[in-house]
């Protein structure tokens, strides 16, 4: 019996190696992105904002998505991380208030159509977004 004890420490000290290395996960990396959103200089109350690697500069990869509260969001906090290079950022925006479940659960749209690329690293980071009147 203690002839095997040697190679049962081993094996699992290979699988709590491996599982601490996080190789659950398969494909690209993901990385962390918060930051604010604001709407003429106010944080926005509730919304979303999506990473969608963009084709057009040959990025692909998974999208990152991120909830807006408070004018705050963090993929850590609520979301999934993005997977860094040229990326198509999209933002929705709300007002969060007169919210009617059926018609408009999170209130009036602040901004119709936000999509602006941005260069983002492989790597955690921060984006701070400011959205004006040219999106409603």
């Amino acid at each position: 019996m203690y002839r095997f004890f040697p190679v049962l420490a081993s094996a699992s000290l290979a699988l709590t190696l491996a599982a601490a290395c996080g190789c659950s996960e398969p494909g690209p990396p993901r990385y962390r992105i918060s930051g604010t959103v604001t709407y003429q200089g106010k944080p926005v109350p509730i919304g979303s904002v999506l990473f969608q690697p963009d084709p057009a500069q040959n990025n692909s990869g998974p999208v990152g998505s991120a909830t807006i509260r408070d004018g705050v969001y963090d993929t850590q906090r609520e979301g999934q991380g993005f997977s860094g290079g040229p990326q198509i950022v999209i933002v929705e925006a709300f007002d969060g208030q007169n919210i009617d479940p059926d018609y408009n659960p999170y209130g009036r749209s602040l901004t119709y159509g936000y999509m602006e690329p941005h260069q983002l690293p492989e790597a955690e980071t921060t984006l701070e977004i400011e959205l004006s009147e040219r999106t409603r």
